[in-house]
């Protein structure tokens, strides 16, 4: 069996080499194949090295096979001479089971997607490894693209001046989570897409008292959704948001939404909806289950999700049973502010957490040699497309998917089917290229990134905070402290004022509260690590 495998991952490299190109499409002229670390070099003397076991750590998306079934990692064992071992939970479990792992005595080599707020404790603590070095001295391919983008250095360096991730450069357009809209309610109505916070009142209302569905009831919902924050970020259209963010009206500094009487002013329209019987009245104790139950109901006139996971997944699976069922995305809500911003974003550079070194890793050099191949334009090729012949072929220059992801033969969707062969739907270190991405998005996804998306993303990036800002362990700590008690208690309130069991006159009681939980102090501490960075 072992030598079957190895005459299949051999088979498999030797595809992968008959096609090969310069990177990703668009983009190949950026890292030409030749630079490629550990590509060809590696490949041609792989029989001559020792032979070493990597061992890697990773979640496993529901869309994605094992990763030991990757054909990915068969062809750049072979190349590398490298036997992977994997321990690869279901991403419900990741969590759980990284803290097991990280109180092992032997760790994996590599530990992919560490969530960004911990990297800098495990890097203080000598768990993972400062790749400084590495990066400068030996990852050619990862220092171009590095060098191509601004701001990624100073992204991945945290407060020591230790670099302790390897990133996924994401070229993928930023933003997800639109509000969604039954765009076949709306041609009933005769109406347009919502816009303006006064198009949504009169889209719900309709929706309230027209059988729209037809069944004879007025048992239509106009707004629902599987998370209360789904609800809550309408409060954008006030300019404001729900979290920490920056307010370019005031020089960017770090404010607190939730405290902000622009957020007082949503909760009151927010309660008003709430009242009149625009929102689903279960929505704060919906899940994500009985949330799809009342979409398969043909029963909710609007709500928000994921691009894919929604939007996509809604037209394809609703229409079977529901007759000229539709959603489209919308842009994002506008008030009397007069500003439209996205809240589901990140800013540029992005560069997520990819993957780490631990210190426990026996063949460094030969897994950096490895990593860095990710980042070469042939690995960023491999990653996203494939092998040609089977994953993709070239057309007019430009690598297109074949009928098996777009077309699969087993009834597996572009996503699934991406997901029998590499992990580049999820997070990797490498980078994710648009252009090949792109194709796995259906007429409705790639209409929401064109109007309702990417024409919003330069305002709202005034407004996001960098999520790769760097605290010290101690503020990092203090701040964790704070935020654990503060989110609670937020969360309770916000909910009172919408459902109005709190009246809104206690909004300064409220306030005066969060204040005394410490949240002047946390908002210094996002506004000292703003201006670092800034600086």
């Amino acid at each position: 069996m072992k030598k079957m495998k190895r005459i299949i991952s051999a088979a498999l490299t030797l595809a992968l080499a008959a096609g090969m190109l310069a990177g990703c499409a668009g983009s190949s002229s950026g890292t030409p194949a030749a630079s490629s670390a550990g590509g060809a070099s590696a490949g041609s003397s792989s029989a001559e090295r020792e032979r070493i076991t990597v061992r890697v750590f990773r979640s496993k998306a529901s869309h994605e096979v094992a990763m030991d079934q990757m054909d990915v990692f068969k062809v750049m064992g072979e190349m590398f001479n490298i036997d992977f071992e994997f321990d690869n939970p279901p991403q419900e479990n990741y969590t759980e089971r990284l803290n097991l792992v990280m109180m092992e005595t032997e760790l994996p080599d590599v530990i992919m997607e560490i969530p960004v707020t911990d990297v800098l404790k495990y890097g203080e603590t000598g768990v993972i490894l400062p790749l400084n070095d590495y990066i400068e001295n030996s990852m050619p391919n990862l220092k171009a693209e590095m060098d191509k983008r601004d701001g990624v250095e100073k992204a991945l360096t945290y407060s020591d001046g230790n670099i302790y991730y390897l990133p996924m450069l994401d070229e993928t357009p930023s933003g997800n989570i639109p509000y969604i809209v039954r765009t076949d309610w709306l041609d009933q109505l005769g109406l347009e897409r919502p816009v303006t916070i006064e198009d949504w009142e009169n889209y719900w209302s309709l929706v309230k008292t027209t059988d729209l569905n037809g069944n004879g009831k007025n048992d239509e919902i106009p707004f629902s959704a599987y998370e209360i924050e789904r609800l809550r970020n309408f409060c954008t259209a006030w300019g404001v948001l729900d979290d920490f963010y920056t307010d370019p009206t005031d020089g960017g500094k770090v404010h607190y939404g939730p405290i902000e009487d622009k957020y007082k002013e949503a909760l009151v329209w927010m309660n008003d909806m709430w009242n009149k019987g625009y929102i689903d009245q279960e929505i704060i104790t919906t899940d994500y289950s009985a949330f799809s139950a009342k979409l398969a109901q043909n029963i909710v006139g609007s709500f928000a999700g994921p691009l894919g996971g929604m939007l996509a997944a809604q037209n394809a699976t609703m229409a079977e049973s529901v007759p000229g069922f539709h959603v489209a995305a919308t842009e994002p809500p506008k008030g009397e502010a007069g500003v439209q911003i996205h809240t589901n974003i990140d800013l540029v550079p992005r560069a997520v957490v990819g993957a780490t070194i631990t210190s426990t890793c026996k063949n460094v050099d030969r897994v950096v040699e490895w990593l860095d191949y990710m980042y070469s334009a042939e690995g960023q090729m491999l990653l996203n497309m494939g092998i040609e012949g089977t994953h993709y072929t070239m057309q007019d220059g430009e690598p297109i998917f074949t009928d098996y992801i777009l077309n699969n033969p087993d009834g597996l969707s572009p996503k699934q089917a991406v997901g029998t062969f590499t992990i580049a739907q999820g997070t990797m270190p490498s980078v994710l290229c648009f252009s090949e991405t792109s194709q796995l998005d259906d007429a409705a996804v790639l209409e929401a990134k064109e109007n309702c998306i990417i024409p919003f993303l330069e305002e709202s990036n005034k407004y996001v905070i960098p999520g790769t800002l760097s605290f010290s362990s101690e503020k990092d700590a203090e701040r964790r402290a704070a935020m654990s008690d503060i989110e609670t208690y937020v969360d309770e309130m916000v909910m009172k004022f919408i459902t109005g069991r709190e009246p809104i006159e206690n909004w300064d009681t409220y306030v005066a509260k969060v204040k005394e939980m410490g949240i002047e102090n946390v908002i210094g501490i996002y506004q000292e690590a703003l201006d670092a960075w800034n600086s």
